[in-house]
Parts: C-alpha cells; structure tokens; sequence
C-alpha cells in the first residue's frame, strides 16, 4: 500500500468517526451545543447508549430501555440530587459518565495491585528453590507440600491457609485449566481425593515440594487428575 493511499484511507476514518460520534452521542446536526442537542434516553428506546446505561449501573445490557433500567435511573438520579425522571438528559449522562468513569480507575487499580499480588507469589516460590522436603514443616528453610504453599501465599499475598490439602483446596475457587494464571493453585488428587499441593508455574509446569528426598523445584504436571483452585479476588 503506498503512503498516499495509506494517508487517504486514515483521513477517511477520521471523517467517519466525526460524522458518526455525534449520532452515537445522541447530538443533533445543526442544533446549539449542550442540554438543547442531546436526545433525552428513554422507555422503550434501544441501542448502544442504552447499552452504555446499563453497563454503567451494572445492569443485565439487553441494549433496551425496560422497565427495570428506568427505576435504576431514577434512584442514580435521586443519589446524585438530579431531577428524577426515570429518563437520561445530559445531566444525567455526564453522571453516568463520570461513574464509569471512576469505577473504571478502580479496576484498573485493583488489577495492578492483584497483578502484584501474583508476582510476589512467584517470586517468593522461587526464592525457596533447593529447600528440602520436611513432613510437617512451613518454613522457611524447610517444607512438605502443603507447609510450601502456606508459606508462599502467607508471605507474598498476606494470605492464611490451613497446613492440609484439602482444607487449602476447600478454601478456594475452583476454576479451569484454561484460566489457570501462574500463582494459582494445582491440587493432584485420585478419585477426587486431595494427595498433594503445588503453585501453578505456567506452560503446564507447577511450583512444589513432593515427597522426602527432593527440593522445592520447578516440574511438569505428570498427571490429569488435578484441580485448579484461585484463592485470590478474581479480575
């Protein structure tokens, strides 16, 4: 593609989006700035901003001004001391705005921290590598499997566990292999019975102390019989 189509193909978009964004904003062409050129949200009416109205007060987004959206409006009204008629003027929708956008920046902030969070829990598994296996023990210098994930998430997540696998596995919430994120935890078990712990490393590998003899180490998953368990907050 040559830089001249390149450049004629990106003012096109450009001019889209202008001609467009009005329309999604609900302003009308030719009309004066402000509360006159915003079409009013109301019953009955569909379409992405009413989607944005839903997801905005944490509604089920059918993309239809019902029935149960309306009386969500009107309590958001009455909260933020607006009129409340049950309908989005801009008013309305500057508010809603500014609470997207504020629950927005509080994801993303309770994501870094959980990001952190997680980081942390590898770090500190790694930094136990070479410890030996030691029935009963937590650490710091020595551990049995269940002692090691205890003492990981204790330290690195402010997290307490039971010293028993079971009791670590019923602690948390289960969830696939698919959305297992390394940090989390691998229950081993056969016949649904809970034999061993481990953190999950990523690419099929886990984080564990197995038996006497060996060390905290890095090995692949060596069986098909485990479980996937997050104890921290899901994103």
């Amino acid at each position: 593609m040559s830089r001249s189509h390149a450049r004629r193909r990106s003012l096109a978009s450009i001019i889209t989006v202008l001609i467009t964004l009005p329309l999604m904003l609900g302003l009308v062409p030719g009309s004066a700035s402000g509360a006159e050129a915003f079409a009013t949200i109301g019953l009955h009416q569909s379409g992405p901003r009413v989607t944005f109205v839903q997801r905005a007060l944490n509604l089920p987004r059918t993309g239809t001004y019902n029935a149960h959206t309306r009386q969500s409006v009107k309590s958001f009204q009455h909260r933020r001391g607006l009129a409340r008629s049950g309908t989005v003027d801009l008013l309305t929708w500057n508010a809603l705005q500014r609470r997207w956008d504020r629950v927005q920046a509080l994801r993303l902030k309770q994501r870094k921290a959980l990001d952190a969070k997680y980081h942390r829990i590898i770090k500190v598994a790694r930094n136990q590598f070479g410890d030996p296996y030691v029935f009963g023990a937590a650490g710091p210098g020595a551990f049995d499997c269940s002692g090691f994930t205890l003492y990981v998430y204790a330290k690195a997540a402010g997290k307490s566990l039971p010293h028993l696998a079971t009791s670590q596995y019923r602690k948390g919430h289960r969830i696939s292999k698919r959305q297992a994120r390394p940090g989390d935890l691998v229950f081993f078990h056969s016949g649904g019975d809970i034999y061993h712990a481990a953190i999950y490393a990523g690419h099929g590998d886990v984080y564990h102390v197995s038996r006497p003899g060996t060390v905290v180490g890095r090995d692949p998953i060596w069986t098909s019989s485990v479980y996937y368990a997050r104890l921290l907050p899901r994103r």
